[in-house]
C-alpha cells in the first residue's frame, strides 16, 4: 500500500464517518419531531430542537474535514489541516454551553425543588434515542481515534452528551417513581453538568495546543528520535527535532548531520530514507529534514567509505515492511 493511497484511505473514512454522524443526526430530530407530536410528548419535542444544534454541529464538522481533506493550494501551502482543529475548538465550546445550561437548571431545581414531569408515552422513545445516541458516539469516536481526527473526537462527544442527560433524566424518572426524591433529579443534571464541563475542556485545552502548535505527545518524539538514531552510521547526528498537529495531520521536521564527504545524491537518499521510515511509524505525517556537513575534525571521517557502500544499497521502508525485514541493517 502506497503512503499516497493510505492517505486518501485515512481521509475517505473520516469524510464517510462525518457523513454517517450527520445523516444520524437529521434521522433522530426527525423521529423525535414525529413521535413527540404523535405522543404529545412536551420533553419528546424539546429533545428534538436540541437534536437541530446536533444537525447543525455535524454539518459543520462534515464541511470541515472534507475541506481539511482538500491538497495544498498556492494560498494554503501546509495544507488545511487546521480548519478541523477550528472545528473542535468550536464544538468545545458549544458542548461547554451545554454543560453549563445543564449545571444551571441543576442549581434551579434544587432551589426550587420542582418535581420532575413524568412523560409516560416519551419514556421509550427517549430511551429509544438514548441507545442510538450511544451507538452513534462510539462509531463516530473509534473512528476519530483510529483517523487521528480531532473533529470526529469532539462529535462523538457531542452524541455523548445526549447520553449522558438524557440517561440521567430518565434514571432520575424511574427512582423518583419507587422513592419520591425530589432532589435526584437536580442532583443528577449536577453531576452529568460537570461531567460535560470537564470533557468540553478537554476538548478545548486540545484545539488550543494544536493551534498553538504545540509538540506531539513525548512517546511520539521519542519514537522519532528511535528511528534516526536507528541511522546511524549512515549519520553522524541530529539535531533541532520539532514536532506539531494540524486537525488530523502530524508534521515533524529535523536536522540531519551526515559525513561532509557525501556526495549530495548520498547525503539526499539518507534523508529520503528517514523521511519514509518516520512516514512508515507514524502515519499520515508531513516530515522535512534538511542536511548539514559534519565538521571537518569529524571522528567518524575513517568510516565513510564503508559507510557510503551501505547508503547506496538502501531499501524502500515499505518495500522492507512488505519482505518482513524490519529497519535498516547497517
Amino acid at each position: 500500500m502506497t503512503e499516497s493511497y493510505a492517505n486518501r484511505e485515512r481521509d475517505r473514512k473520516r469524510i464517510g464517518a462525518a457523513l454517517f454522524s450527520l445523516c444520524s443526526a437529521i434521522v433522530l430530530a426527525a423521529a423525535k419531531f414525529v413521535f413527540g407530536i404523535i405522543s404529545g410528548s412536551l420533553g419528546v419535542l424539546s429533545s428534538a430542537f436540541d437534536s437541530l444544534a446536533d444537525v447543525f454541529m455535524s454539518a459543520v464538522n462534515f464541511l470541515s474535514i472534507r475541506k481539511s481533506a482538500e491538497p495544498p493550494d498556492k494560498s494554503h501551502p501546509y495544507g488545511h489541516g487546521k480548519v478541523e482543529t477550528l472545528a473542535t475548538l468550536f464544538q468545545g465550546l458549544v458542548i461547554a454551553g451545554t454543560g453549563i445550561w445543564v449545571v444551571y437548571e441543576g442549581i434551579q431545581r434544587l432551589i426550587r425543588k420542582r418535581v420532575p414531569e413524568s412523560a409516560e408515552a416519551g419514556i421509550l422513545v427517549m430511551a429509544a434515542a438514548l441507545a442510538a445516541s450511544w451507538i452513534i458516539s462510539r462509531r463516530i469516536r473509534k473512528a476519530g481515534e483510529e483517523t487521528g481526527s480531532t473533529a470526529l473526537v469532539a462529535d462523538s462527544l457531542h452524541f455523548a452528551t445526549d447520553v449522558y442527560t438524557n440517561g440521567g433524566i430518565l434514571a432520575s424518572l424511574v427512582v423518583f417513581r419507587f422513592t419520591g426524591w425530589t432532589w435526584l433529579d437536580p442532583g443528577v443534571a449536577l453531576i452529568v453538568g460537570a461531567y460535560i464541563l470537564y470533557a468540553a475542556g478537554g476538548l478545548l485545552v486540545s484545539a488550543v495546543h494544536d493551534l498553538m502548535d504545540k509538540g506531539l505527545p513525548e512517546e511520539t518524539v521519542e519514537l522519532v528520535r528511535r528511528i534516526i538514531n536507528e541511522h546511524r552510521p549512515l549519520l553522524v547526528d541530529f539535531h533541532d527535532l520539532r514536532t506539531r498537529r494540524a486537525g488530523s495531520e502530524k508534521h515533524v521536521d529535523f536536522h540531519v548531520v551526515v559525513c561532509r564527504e557525501y556526495k549530495l545524491d548520498d547525503a539526499h537518499k539518507v534523508a529520503d530514507h528517514l523521511e519514509k521510515e518516520v512516514r512508515l511509524a507514524l502515519g499520515n505525517v508531513h516530515v522535512v529534514t534538511h542536511v548539514d556537513p559534519c565538521d571537518i575534525e569529524c571522528p567518524g571521517m575513517e568510516r565513510c567509505e564503508r559507510v557510503l557502500t551501505r547508503i547506496r544499497d538502501l531499501k524502500d521502508p515499505a518495500d522492507e515492511k512488505r519482505a518482513g525485514v524490519s529497519g535498516t541493517v547497517l
